[in-house]
């Protein structure tokens, strides 16, 4: 992976150093069992990036299933996440099993629901690269990434790529190389474009596009208006090719990252797992102009794997993605879920690379690693380690992983949010 590309995905904040931050708290290690870091018990990219096994499974008939979350916002928001500190009971894992994506699904595992049906009526025939095609009234655009030929009866995951502030679903897929990723390890990857309606005004400065709806601002039929895009998406490209309904995940960076968290939540019975790259929920920020929102559920929300990752401390830019990140993994212990942690050094900026072969990449592994029917806080990781590739600064658990030390390499684009008052 090129330097170029981890400087262009992560929005670093070179004018954010006035930003008013939130105060956050730091959470207490999971238990550790048998010399290994569990989770607590309460409910493209370069050639080289990316060790997934290429076999599938057998073609499975769609079984029958409760219907997926409703888009429907609630009457009243619940309460932000509490900013203590949440204890998980001491009760043991379940054992986890050495598997990924593309495993056979054990008798009587959890199925994902019925994909969801175009709210257009009749799916579009989608091209490779660039679509435009209406979801709720809206004329609304994605980057479609497969990989070139399939092999007799493959079924392949699905990762939905959200970019970042100031980025561009073109920029996510010539920087990330996409292509090359996805016709070696066997994907489809979807990359949505922003809107372009989702903006702040910040008076006596300008208007600023915030790219995705997580904002406190942000309308509840704005926010189920973009759920229903990605339902949109996935019943038209699950039309067309044959997908792995176990492994259909949400990646983002920055802002994309932001919206991940949101999108987590709306679909957590629909996804197989979730990587935020400096990202969170709300309460994070010192200001109510711009804030983000918090974990707020409209059902009592499924497990789902989840990569959480930040640049420590520094990590601003106009609001703390440390807090972020602190708010989404108490709100994850909470459902129960595995957590990854990933903690470097280096702010709101490229998080710095000790493998230049496999790069932040590496990181995408974790969607593959974790199909949908694991068990509440299970991961294959417990029982293997965390693969090769894996950034050291990475662990099993909140408030388990090692800050990385050493110095940084800058390079990011100045995040073009300005201090605010």
């Amino acid at each position: 992976m090129k330097l170029g590309y981890l400087a262009a995905v992560w929005v670093c904040s070179l004018g954010c150093s006035q930003v008013v931050t939130a105060a956050d708290g730091a959470l207490a290690p999971q238990d550790v069992v048998a010399d290994k870091a569990v989770a607590p018990d309460v409910e493209a990219t370069s050639e080289a990036s990316i060790d997934v096994a290429t076999e599938r499974a057998d073609d499975v008939a769609p079984p029958d299933a409760d219907p997926p979350d409703a888009v429907d916002p609630p009457d009243a928001p619940a309460p932000d996440v509490p900013t203590q500190d949440v204890a998980a009971p001491d009760v043991p894992p379940p054992m986890s099993r050495n598997v990924r994506c593309g495993s056979p699904r054990p008798e009587g595992a959890p199925r994902p629901p019925p994909l969801p049906t175009y709210s257009g009526g009749m799916c579009p025939s989608f091209a490779l690269g660039r679509n435009t095609f209406r979801s709720m009234g809206n004329m609304r655009s994605f980057i479609l990434v497969a990989p070139r030929t399939t092999m007799p009866g493959e079924r392949l995951p699905v990762l939905f790529l959200w970019h970042w502030l100031g980025g561009s679903a073109n920029g996510f897929l010539t920087q990330g190389n996409v292509q090359a990723a996805v016709d070696r390890y066997r994907f489809v990857a979807v990359i949505p474009e922003k809107k372009g309606d989702v903006a702040i005004v910040i008076p006596f400065v300008r208007s600023i596009d915030m790219v995705w709806p997580y904002l406190t601002s942000s309308t509840p039929a704005r926010v189920a208006e973009e759920v229903t895009f990605f339902d949109d998406m996935l019943a038209c490209v699950a039309a067309q090719y044959r997908i792995d309904e176990d492994c259909i995940s949400s990646v983002g960076v920055s802002a994309g990252a932001l919206w991940t968290s949101q999108l987590r939540l709306a679909r957590s019975t629909r996804l197989a797992s979730a990587i935020v790259l400096s990202g969170g929920v709300g309460p994070a920020s010192g200001t109510t102009l711009l804030d983000v929102q918090g974990w707020r559920p409209t059902a009592p929300p499924r497990s789902v794997p989840t990569l959480v990752l930040w640049g420590g401390p520094t990590d601003t830019c106009a609001i703390n993605f440390q807090t972020a990140s602190r708010n989404l993994e108490r709100a994850l212990v909470a459902t129960n879920s595995f957590i990854l942690e990933c903690v470097h050094n280096c702010g709101h900026d490229v998080p710095p690379v000790e493998d230049p072969t496999l790069g932040v990449a590496a990181l995408y592994q974790f969607a593959f690693d974790h199909p949908y029917w694991l068990e509440p806080r299970e991961s294959p990781y417990i029982a293997r380690g965390l693969p090769t590739g894996m950034p050291t600064w990475c662990a099993i658990g909140p408030g388990t992983a090692r800050t990385r030390m050493g110095t940084c390499d800058p390079g990011g684009p100045a995040c073009n949010v300005p201090a605010l008052p």
